[in-house]
């Protein structure tokens, strides 16, 4: 098993957030690991790997949180949302505006929710995830949206423009694009690995 000391651990963990898909997944391949689920699934799962040599079990979403084959699922209030058959598309879209209002888009605070509530065998309605949606869109205007970790390229180019307030888009993305490099460098010196 790697032997990284406490710092190397911290180091690794912020590094891995710069990873593409593609590159964390070769990684989880390396080490042995499942390759199935988000991007900070897959990061708590090698750094979990290598901190302490298990490997952890990706959480299933229950059957009943799953949409049955050949069923119907139309886009109603009370029809639940489920696994395979809600979409992230324009249909759903407009559908949602007619529930919520013509202010609502996709968040990733309203694909979670959904997201944590099928784990939990308890899949929401349509009606559900607009109260949801809708009372944290209010809260966010009060207070400033929480950036997630595993967001790193949000997270760099937000940072990036207040420390460089005349910098260009593309000036903003080149930036992003050589952090992510020395990130990935980093990676591949604290594991001691040739590519990713």
């Amino acid at each position: 098993m790697l032997i990284l000391n406490h710092n190397q651990q911290q180091e690794l963990v912020k590094s891995l957030l710069y990873l593409k898909m593609s590159e964390l997944k070769n990684l989880c391949l390396y080490f042995k690991l499942p390759t199935q689920g988000e991007k900070i699934k897959l990061i708590e799962g090698i750094q979990y790997y290598i901190t302490t040599g298990k490997i952890i079990t990706p959480q299933e979403i229950p059957t009943i949180s799953k949409a049955k084959p050949k069923n119907n699922y139309p886009l109603a209030p009370e029809t639940f949302i489920l696994k395979n058959a809600f979409k992230n598309d324009l249909k759903t879209r407009i559908f949602l505006k007619t529930l919520i209002g013509n202010h609502f888009h996709y968040t990733a605070y309203g694909i979670d929710w959904i997201k944590t509530l099928w784990i939990q065998s308890t899949p929401p309605t349509y009606a559900q995830f607009a109260i949801y949606w809708e009372s944290e869109y209010k809260a966010q205007k009060i207070t400033k949206p929480i950036m997630k970790p595993e967001w790193a390229y949000l997270n760099f180019v937000d940072h990036y423009k207040k420390e460089n307030p005349n910098t260009s888009k593309s000036q903003a993305i080149t930036a992003w694009k050589n952090e992510q490099k020395r990130q990935v460098n980093q990676v591949k010196e604290i594991l001691n690995i040739d590519k990713l």
